[in-house]
């Protein structure tokens, strides 16, 4: 499954790219026509490109400051708030983590709370967040250094 989602990402990735690079090359064109094939309409054709690219980087362009370290997923194993929601809690961390995490994520959601390291020895926490009935509706992933404040609030120092 893994394997087919990277396929579709890479695919959908190309398929951006080729419309940006049709989109550029079409406005390009257009304007340069329009304001001649002059070294003056070319310049000003560029800039225009350039002032559209980051117009549209600023207004869809993801927060940079999305921070992984407290994730609340559903049972889909997809983030469910925050500047991250929608994207797949594994796509959140390495390829070398994702088996571990999926499956501290995947008893989390089955009630069972877990605390794991993975990768270069980070320290996850995965919880349950259960209902007012009781029900487990959401989980909970912490990593880092709030997975390890959380360790250290729970562990007696003694």
């Amino acid at each position: 499954m893994a394997a087919t989602k990277s396929v579709v990402m890479n695919s959908h990735r190309v398929g951006s790219f080729v419309l940006l690079a049709a989109g550029v090359l079409l406005v390009f064109a257009g304007l340069a026509s329009a304001l001649g094939f002059t070294l003056g309409g070319m310049i000003a054709s560029s800039a225009a490109i350039v002032a559209l690219l980051y117009a549209g980087g600023v207004w869809f362009g993801r927060s940079s400051h999305a921070d992984p370290s407290v994730v609340l997923f559903t049972r889909g194993l997809v983030v469910a708030s925050g500047p991250l929601s929608g994207r797949a809690v594994a796509d959140l961390f390495s390829p070398e983590m994702r088996g571990p995490i999926e499956e501290g994520c995947r008893k989390a959601l089955l009630g069972q709370a877990s605390r794991f390291a993975c990768g270069a020895a980070q320290l996850f926490a995965a919880s349950p967040v259960r209902s007012s009935e009781g029900a487990v509706v959401f989980g909970l992933l912490l990593s880092g250094r709030v997975a390890e404040a959380e360790v250290a609030a729970v562990t007696p120092l003694a």
